[in-house]
């Protein structure tokens, strides 16, 4: 951001400021300094002396302050000493240490005080406390450290790279509009010796959520999960939350990259920083999953296309206390208002709209899914809308109610483009 300044032009404008901002802040202690002085002036030094508790010479102090420096003079300065002691440690303590360290890698310091005390009495040297010699080792460029040369597949030594900062959610942070952090996470289920994963996602600020259950959990398939749910998602996605499971790793982090979205993690062992997804998946276990576990480990498709009628209520018919009681969709619509002169406002797209409206109703009577609404009833204008990468059109969101019906079956338009996985 650039610098603007606002008085250009105004002669010592700046300097009158900085004084007045000076004088704005002056300390207690200086006011009752002032006043000292200025009862001086009228009653004596004898009297301001047994009024204000100090000695004539300390008012002489202040007057000199006053006339050399002004009324900022009076304010208390820093004490502390010009000249500071510096850190001075032996540098045969300084060996002892790191041989014994290395005697013993990584000894703490503690141990290390047992060991150091003797050998600095033999020698007539004074030994450090404890605290102290945690300093010496954390001042050391190596913190003393030994670390094991481990070997590659080729028998040479491998370097060791530290470990990158991972970017964190910022604490007390709160996303304000749809799209700004979306929170993943993964739900493990297990029968017997079967395992099934749950991929869920939920916008943190309108609630707007979908889910995939798989037969097996890795960086690929959490990456298509997320590219064909990006696609159809209701806005832009600005940034995604996760855990630091490595099915969040690979090729799932890529994808992230290359599209500009921002990759938050949570710290290990705190699921509370990734909140609201947490509470999701609770909600999914209690509202769905409990009643269709054994269909989930017996027909996984059928289970998909159960939880994407679920979906559908849950987006579209199901009140959320933290929206007002309104569905994420409406909250989404009434968050996203543009001009009513776009291009969706057009008379294809308003047949387009009328038509889904009344198929959505008929899908709700309906106990399977018709794969070809989306594709069917959808003029040219909808069909690439719905192919793009992320719509940011409102009314779209329409269009998105089926999304999660469309998301288990293999639509003829999109399997041109994506090569859908089988358990897809």
């Amino acid at each position: 951001m650039q610098m603007q300044h606002l008085m250009v032009g105004y002669p010592k404008y700046y300097q009158t400021a900085d004084y007045a901002l000076r004088l704005s802040v002056m300390a207690d202690i200086a006011t009752m300094r002032m006043k000292a002085l200025h009862f001086w002036d009228k009653h004596g030094i004898s009297a301001a002396s047994e009024a204000f508790g100090v000695s004539c010479r300390t008012l002489y102090w202040w007057r000199q302050l006053l006339n050399k420096e002004g009324p900022e003079g009076l304010i208390p300065h820093s004490k502390a000493p010009l000249v500071r002691r510096k850190k001075h440690w032996h540098p045969d303590v300084l060996k002892e240490i790191r041989r014994l360290r290395t005697e013993l890698p990584n000894l703490g310091k503690e141990q290390i005080f047992v060991r150091l005390k003797p050998w600095c009495e033999q020698r007539y040297l004074a030994c450090p406390s404890v605290s102290t010699i945690g300093r010496m080792i954390a001042a050391a460029h190596d913190k003393m450290r030994m670390i094991p040369v481990r070997l590659g597949s080729r028998g040479k030594a491998l370097l060791v790279k530290k470990r990158s900062a991972k970017p964190r959610r910022p604490k007390h942070y709160r996303p304000v509009k749809t799209g700004e952090l979306i929170g993943m996470d993964a739900i493990e289920l297990r029968m017997g010796e079967l395992r099934r994963y749950v991929i869920t996602m939920i916008d943190e600020c309108s609630n707007y959520a979908l889910a995939l259950a798989v037969p097996s959990l890795n960086s690929d398939i959490v990456n298509h999960f997320f590219s064909r749910a990006a696609r159809l998602f209701p806005v832009g996605i600005s940034q995604i939350i996760t855990d630091n499971g490595k099915e969040f790793l690979g090729n799932f982090d890529k994808t992230l990259q290359e599209a500009a979205i921002k990759h938050l993690w949570t710290y290990p062992y705190t699921p509370k920083m990734n909140a609201i997804c947490e509470r999701f998946n609770r909600t999914l276990r209690e509202q769905f999953i409990e009643f269709n576990e054994i269909l989930l480990f017996e027909d996984l498709a059928l289970f998909n296309q159960k939880l994407a009628e679920y979906l559908v209520l849950y987006n579209s018919k199901r009140p959320h206390k933290a929206l007002a009681l309104m569905t994420p969709v409406e909250y989404i619509l009434k968050e996203n208002k543009n001009c009513n002169m776009w291009w969706t406002h057009t008379m294809s797209c308003l047949l387009a709209k009328k038509r889904l409206t009344s198929e959505l109703l008929r899908f709700e009577r309906r106990p399977q899914v018709d794969r070809n609404i989306a594709w069917g009833f959808c003029p040219s204008g909808t069909s690439r809308m719905l192919n793009a990468r992320q719509p940011q059109a409102p009314n779209a969101i329409l269009y998105l109610l089926i999304f999660p019906a469309m998301f288990t079956f293999k639509c003829r338009n999109a399997a041109r483009k994506i090569k859908t996985p089988h358990h897809f």
